[in-house]
């Protein structure tokens, strides 16, 4: 090493260049940034608005603010991007040396000195002249007699340059670099502007010039146009909010009027029926006559289980004729766990849930997201338990900031059960997993999808709209839009972004982590010694039968592969490595060819030492991830994207709600909750605590409404993710605000509401038009039984109908929790459960976003984008088609068969009379009329004959025939739909 490198190395470390000056920004520093940071922060329009071409355009920062703290290294965001080996992007696989991350910080630290901190690039001083030449001169000439003065039209300066950057009231006209994407060479070019009467369009030459000089760009990083950025919202992009937009009815707090009356012989068992029978004598109609009760128990177990009651539970309940049996089959149905099994796929819905990460897009590969599952147990369990409702959505908006678990020495259950709910905010897509796609607007796109979720499944409004432009229908600006994203951006941050696969967090505490990876040490240490030990007593034995595995190999690479495979990794030559990746597998050794190789005194030894490794390894400990959302160190700087584009940001935005659901004269900003615990902003934690107030217009209505949406088919308000001036009104808001505020008086308990809704007459009416006797009228006023004259008939969705297939068969698991149940992606196309999980509950089968079930698939089972609030049951061919041919339902009607003839086998009847009610009882929960029992039997008869005919003995013969029933009974339409 010559004296003048050890001069320089001596001079870095101690802060100073190498002639003894102390460093600075154009000999030290921008040669480094040249060489790995211009690719992305070197061009007109640089990412996030970073330009690191000169040390004005560095200090000047990005979007979200300084990146730069003279004197302070360890705060400045571009030192620990390069010194986390963040920055450059791994993608473009360029690692910063470290020689040169530490000349960084030593320039920082000594106060980040630079020759020329305010220079204007050459490029950029003959771009500035150019515009004063010729472009300000034109603009001047023709467009600033409504473009200039004090109130020029739109906002809109052109007299000046920053004027021109600094765009008009609905954002920027002029992008640098890019004039096809600016909004002003498309005004000029296509004769918009100037106006008619306002003189004559531009020519083409002159629409040219504007055109290059916008394209050659090196001019807006340069102006000052006192912080541009940070100007004030402009009036498009913050319309005020009035009264008169306050007072649309959803966003008007709910108040609990007295139900209506109730008229003489009324059956009006709860206050639902009260405002229900008010609203149908308004237009001369009634209830329908009440279901049987063989009926109502059908319908109740599938509302509340997903399930057919068994012929059992259908017996005990129709014996059961003593006051209150439907409550006390209520009650019961409510405290099993197969009530939260069902209900818990509602909200799963909502939340977007899948078990996978990325966009999902090719069937046969999928990559799950570690853990996920546990959330999805989460809420089984939240609805089994009845957890109220502000306390189920508080947990999965700011679970981690319940709790201060970041100190805690252990994880409570509470701590942990808090952490598992944020997997809430886990479920959108986020695309950023591969480190090429971990780019700005990628990360963007995760918050926008979270929004989007958040704000149908929780507030039941349509927020995404105000992304790029305040909200056509409703009022809000997009101002607001971007207050309410920034609540999530210290755990979601733009700027110091986390991606998926570290976005992870464990079961145990992080002490408890820290005390189970050094156990692991010990115990790896103890495992790399005793495979030491039987490396060196296999050595000889499998250099013989790796020698004797090279003989296959061409004698003329022969060499050459057995220098590849005995490199170890990091030393391989490229040549090297593919030989290793091509032969390494044909000639590698496994211990089982050592043993048997080796003589019989060193084969007892080296077993010995075998099993104790697998000892050694039993005693690792592998603490369990989880999906969770927490805040992380910075607290980024938010601003408005005009257009929605991470490319033209505006005026900074400070956290809050939105001002049409806050009260006249709040200014609607989010301050930190004061109970917030540990190292966290408080910001979604006072999200919550906004959105579970009692008097918020939206909480309570929006869950209300779904809770009775899954009861009767559609809800009190038909668009259950839009309760804006765009959706539709509600058919009874009188009911819906009562319930809302009943909901909300009584804790927040779901299974309270479902038993009032259960119990009412409305929910007991029959579905069956004759059963009402102003069927004809209804039929005329409210053909779509809005105002619910009978109660309305529902197919049964896709989970309902794939484990009402699996009880029927006698095979349905209801095992709670655990990892999701894989599905097979088969060459045919179809994806289908596998191996014992195969007879579990739906809910566990593997939630994929793109591929689900197949036949879950084929009965509107959703593709979830970022959330479905309802399903809209459809009738297809291919529905009928699946139900008759596929693998699931044959194989499940063969089992379900022989549950028939087991049942068959106890009835005095004889034998075909038997099968056929049985089969009746089994899959319909009923016995069957004279008719169909004939027909029944004939059908047996004729399908043993046919079985008999091709050579099946007489007791195949039959069972075949009473699979083919039981086929046709599951493929019914009465096993479709819950009457």
């Amino acid at each position: 090493m010559t004296r003048a490198v050890l001069v320089g190395l001596c001079a870095v470390a101690l802060g100073t260049a190498a002639d003894g000056r102390a460093l600075v920004f154009e000999q030290e520093v921008q040669p480094i940034l040249s060489s790995y940071c211009l690719t992305c922060h070197g061009k007109s329009s640089p990412e996030r608005g970073l330009d690191l071409r000169s040390a004005r355009s560095l200090f000047r920062g990005s979007f979200s603010g300084p990146v730069v703290v003279k004197g302070d290294a360890e705060a400045s965001l571009l030192y620990r991007k390069l010194a986390r080996g963040q920055m450059p992007p791994p993608a473009f696989k360029s690692v910063v040396p470290e020689q040169d991350v530490e000349t960084i910080r030593r320039w920082i630290d000594q106060g980040a000195a630079a020759e020329d901190p305010e220079g204007v690039p050459e490029l950029a001083q003959h771009q500035l002249a150019y515009y004063r030449e010729r472009i300000q001169p034109l603009f001047v000439e023709r467009c600033s007699a409504c473009h200039g003065g004090s109130t020029p039209q739109a906002g809109l300066d052109l007299r000046s340059l920053p004027g021109l950057l600094r765009g008009g009231l609905r954002g920027p006209v002029v992008l640098e670099g890019f004039s096809e994407k600016s909004a002003l060479v498309r005004q000029i070019a296509d004769g918009a502007m100037p106006p008619q009467g306002a003189g004559g369009p531009l020519s083409p030459d002159e629409v040219d010039l504007v055109r290059d000089w916008i394209d050659r760009g090196h001019f807006a990083d340069y102006v000052e146009v006192g912080r541009l950025l940070d100007r004030s919202f402009t009036e498009a992009e913050a319309p005020p909010v009035t009264d008169a937009d306050r007072s649309h009815w959803a966003f008007v707090p709910p108040e609990s009027g007295a139900p209506p009356p109730a008229a003489a012989g009324t059956p009006a068992r709860t206050p639902i029926d009260a405002f229900i029978v008010s609203e149908l004598d308004k237009q001369g109609l009634t209830l329908s006559g009440p279901a049987s009760r063989r009926t109502l128990v059908r319908r109740a177990y599938f509302d509340l289980w997903g399930l057919p009651p068994t012929p059992a539970q259908v017996a005990d309940f129709l014996a059961d004729e003593r006051p209150g049996s439907y409550d006390r089959l209520l009650d019961r149905l409510l405290e099993s766990p197969l009530y939260g099994q069902r209900w818990a796929r509602f909200w799963l819905d909502a939340a977007g849930y899948v078990d996978t990460l990325g966009k999902d897009f090719q069937a046969d590969r999928v990559s799950l997201a570690p853990g996920m599952w546990r959330y999805r147990d989460y809420v089984v369990d939240s609805f089994n338990a009845d957890k109220p409702w502000d306390r189920f959505l508080t947990e999965q908006l700011a679970g981690d900031e319940l709790h201060d678990w970041r100190n805690a020495d252990r994880h409570t259950p509470e701590m942990l059960e808090s952490l598992v709910a944020t997997g809430y905010l886990r479920t959108v897509l986020d695309a950023t997993n591969e480190d090429i796609s971990d780019r700005p607007a990628d990360r963007y796109d995760t918050l926008f999808a979270l929004i989007d979720k958040v704000s149908r499944s929780a507030i039941g409004l349509t927020l995404t709209c105000a992304r790029c432009h305040s909200h056509k229908y409703d009022p809000i600006p997009q101002r607001d839009y971007y207050r309410f994203l920034a609540l999530f951006s210290a755990a979601y941050n733009p700027s110091d972004w986390i991606q998926p696969k570290n976005r992870l967090l464990h079961t145990i505490s992080r002490a408890e982590k820290e005390r189970v990876d050094r156990h692991n040490e010990s115990v790896d240490a103890e495992v790399d010694r005793l495979r030491s030990r039987f490396d060196l007593l296999a050595a000889p034995y499998r250099d013989e039968v790796r020698e004797s595995k090279l003989d296959e190999v061409p004698a003329v690479i022969r060499d050459d592969v057995r220098a590849a495979v005995l490199a170890t990794a990091g030393d391989r030559t490229e040549i090297q490595d593919y030989l290793a990746r091509k032969f390494g597998q044909q000639v590698a050794v496994g211990d089982r060819e050592v043993l048997d190789l080796a003589a019989e005194a060193e084969r007892d030894k080296m077993q010995r030492i075998l099993g104790d490794i697998e000892t050694w390894r039993g005693y690792r400990s592998e603490p369990q991830q989880i999906q969770a959302l927490w805040d992380g160190e910075g607290r980024p700087l938010i601003r408005l994207l005009q257009r929605g584009s991470v490319e033209s940001p505006g005026p900074r935005v400070r956290p809050g709600f939105l001002a049409v659901l806050c009260a006249a004269g709040e200014n609607c900003l989010a301050d930190p909750s004061p109970t917030r615990m540990g190292e966290t902003s408080g910001l979604r934690l006072a999200l919550a605590e906004w959105l579970v107030d009692p008097r918020h217009p939206l909480t309570a209505r929006v869950i209300v409404n779904r809770i009775w949406q899954h009861h009767f088919g559609e809800g009190i308000v038909s668009t259950a993710d839009d309760f804006g001036r765009n959706g539709a009104p509600p058919s009874n808001q009188a009911l819906l605000d009562w319930l809302a505020v009943d909901f909300v008086r009584h804790g927040w308990k779901a299974k309270r509401l479902h038993k009032l809704i259960m119990t009412s007459s409305v929910y007991r009416q029959s579905s069956r038009r004759g059963d009402n006797p102003r069927s004809g009228q209804a039929a005329v006023r409210d053909p779509d039984n809005r105002l619910l004259w009978r109660m309305p008939l529902r197919r049964l969705d896709a989970e309902a109908l794939r484990d009402s297939i699996l009880s029927v068969a006698g095979r349905l698991d209801t095992s709670l929790g655990g990892p999701p149940v894989e599905l097979e992606s088969r060459p045919d196309g179809l994806q289908v459960a596998t191996g014992q999980g195969a007879v579990r509950r739906s809910i566990y089968l593997l939630a994929r976003r793109t591929w689900p079930s197949t036949f879950l698939g084929a009965f509107d089972f959703p593709s979830i984008d970022t959330t479905c609030i309802r399903r809209v049951p459809s009738a297809t061919p291919l529905q009928s088609l699946t139900l008759m041919n596929s693998e699931f339902a044959l194989e499940n009607a063969a089992a379900a068969a022989r549950v028939i003839s087991r049942m068959a086998a106890d009835s005095p009847a004889e034998r075909p009379a038997a099968l056929a009610e049985s089969a009746y009882r089994l899959i319909l929960g009923r016995r069957p009329t004279a008719e169909e029992s004939r027909l029944a039997r004939d059908q047996l008869d004729a399908q043993r004959q046919l079985h008999a005919r091709a050579n099946s003995v007489a007791s195949e013969a039959l069972e075949k025939a009473v699979e083919r029933l039981a086929h046709a009974l599951i493929s019914s339409n009465e096993f479709l739909y819950v009457d």
